[in-house]
This record gives C-alpha cells, structure tokens and sequence, in this order.
C-alpha cells in the first residue's frame, strides 16, 4: 500500500509517522479525513530515548545507518583544546585531532548543547568549570537552555550571580549534591541567594569552598541536609559555639558536618572552642603530626542520641 500511496500522492507528501496514522486508521474503517489530530501528543523522537538504550541500539546498526547518530554518540568523548588561532579538537573513539579557527568555547558548545538539549538524558555527575575568560564568552542559555537532570552537580564560577544561574538550570527534583567555589572574594552578603534557591533547598549535601564564608545565622537554612561542609564566620566564640551545638541537631536528616569556624574576635582557637563546648582538653602530648585533636560528644537534651564534635588545629568537623 505504501508503494501505491506514494505513487499516487508523492514521496514527499508526509512523513511515516503521519502514514502510519491514517494507515492504521483507514484499516480500521474509519475513512473521513476531517478528524482533528491537534489535540494528540507530541510523537517521541529518538533524543527521547536514555543515552544507555540509544547506545544498545547502536550496537546492532550498520554504518550507514548509524551515521545520523555520530555527532550524539561521540559527544562524550571530545575533548576541545585552546590554541592561539582557534582550537583542536580530539575524538577518542577514533583518535583523531580537528583544527578549527573558532573559539574553543563556541566549538565545544556546538557540540554539547544538543546533548544537553536532550528531554530525558539523566547524569550522576555534571562538572562545570567558568573561567574569567569565560563570563562574557558562555550564556547560561546557549550551554544549559532547558532544566538538566543531574545527581551530583560541582560548578566553579568567578562570581555569585554567574553561579546561582547555572545552578538554578538543575532539576531540583533530580540534584541531590552540590559542590560549590566562587573564586572572587568579598560577596559574602550575596552568598545568600544561593540559599534561596529550589536547587539548594531539595539538595541532600553540599559542599562550599572555604572561600565562600557564611555567618553562624546562615547554618539554620542547612537544616534540611544530611550532610554539609563549609566556612563559618562568628563575632565571639563562647556566643557562637552553643548557637552552633543547639542548631545542628534540629535537623532530622542530618548525618554530619565539616565546617571551618573563625571567629573575628578569638581567630582559629581550638582551645577556645573546646572551652565553649564544655569539652575536656588535653594535657598530654600532641600527636604525631603536632596538631592538638579533641573529641566530645554533647548529649542532645530530651533524646538518647548524642552529637560527637572532631576538633582539630585546622578547624572541626
């Protein structure tokens, strides 16, 4: 029948999908043209397939037919390099080196949008590195134009605001960890809006670069994580050290924590702390590595559990 339809209206005349629909129609006995398909769903393409089954798939086509399918395929494994005129690029399945004269950015986004692009494609891990050069050459929109699935998110920015952008294009619902460094220093008033924002509220653990210094106010907005790790900042440290020892065991979910302390007035003072815990300190010698180590363990009140303190010359955990 489809040699006889195309020979009657052209090859050109719809795709197979819509053939296939009025095949299947006619067939059944429905023979009116005037049925209205604008409220059917939009048909599945190939990008909607997981990466995994579109490479199963892979393996049982010839060469021909898996040509359509090159620039998918090899994606994650192309490498761009910098030069002074352009860029290389080295693909490792057939391992080859290109020369182009564009920009190393424009080329690699060439290439990976359409990946990115993907409506189902789920990541454990996405890896994300902005350079200076970088905040006038990379849109958020170009590189992430719709929300990408990824598990375990790390992204180095120059600044807050470049950061929360690219942070904010994760799917909340599939992000569990973030791992965060701002390499400018002095926007410790912005840090707050990465804070207001869905991807870390829905996060299970993070992990901010010590360079990024929070106030002892800001560990309540931690309290729906498992895990954290980050730089805190105090004014004093015997007012500090209790607020910080009552708000950690509000969170269900917690787990544990490493956090870095300073305090404006007292420094990195490890007997200091201690003191302000109510933690014995020991008289003995140090050990090995000549640093002093203190545990405590605080028993949380009106509970049998215990909140155990690691105390070391290079902060606590």
């Amino acid at each position: 029948m489809l040699k006889t339809f195309c020979r009657v209206v052209g090859k050109d005349a719809m795709e197979y999908p819509d053939f296939e629909f009025w095949y299947y129609r006619f067939y059944q006995g429905e023979l009116h043209l005037d049925y209205d398909r604008s409220a059917d769903p939009e048909p599945k393409k190939l990008v909607d397939m997981p990466v995994v089954l579109m490479k199963e798939i892979v393996k049982n086509l010839d060469a021909v037919e898996s040509m359509g399918l090159e620039p998918v395929l090899e994606i994650e494994q192309s490498e761009f390099f910098k030069e002074e005129s352009g860029c290389t690029l080295y693909r490792e399945n057939i391992s080859k080196f290109e020369e182009s004269e564009e920009c190393y950015i424009k080329k690699s986004l060439e290439c990976f949008t359409p990946l990115l692009t993907m409506p189902n494609i789920q990541v454990n891990h996405f890896s994300l590195r902005l350079h200076e050069e970088s905040i006038e050459t990379i849109s958020c929109d170009d590189l992430l134009p719709v929300a990408l699935n990824a598990k375990n998110v790390v992204i180095e920015g120059q600044t807050t605001n470049q950061v929360v952008k690219f942070l904010s294009t994760m799917n909340p619902g599939s992000l569990e960890s973030i791992r965060l460094n701002i390499l400018c220093s002095g926007e410790m008033e912005n840090y707050g809006t990465i804070l207001e924002i869905e991807q870390f509220k829905q996060a299970k653990n993070v992990d901010f670069d010590t360079t990024m210094k929070f106030n002892v106010e800001d560990l309540v907005h931690f309290n729906h994580l498992k895990t954290f790790k980050f730089h805190l900042i105090g004014e004093n440290t015997f007012e500090d050290v209790p607020r910080i020892r009552d708000i950690i065991p509000t969170s269900e979910k917690f787990e544990s924590c490493e956090l870095e302390y300073f305090s404006i007035l007292d420094g990195f003072s490890i007997r200091k702390f201690a003191r302000a815990l109510g933690a014995e300190i020991p008289t003995g010698p140090l050990a090995e590595n000549g640093r002093l180590t203190i545990t405590h363990r605080y028993q949380i009140p009106e509970s049998n559990e215990s909140l155990e303190f690691k105390l070391n010359e290079v902060g606590f955990r």
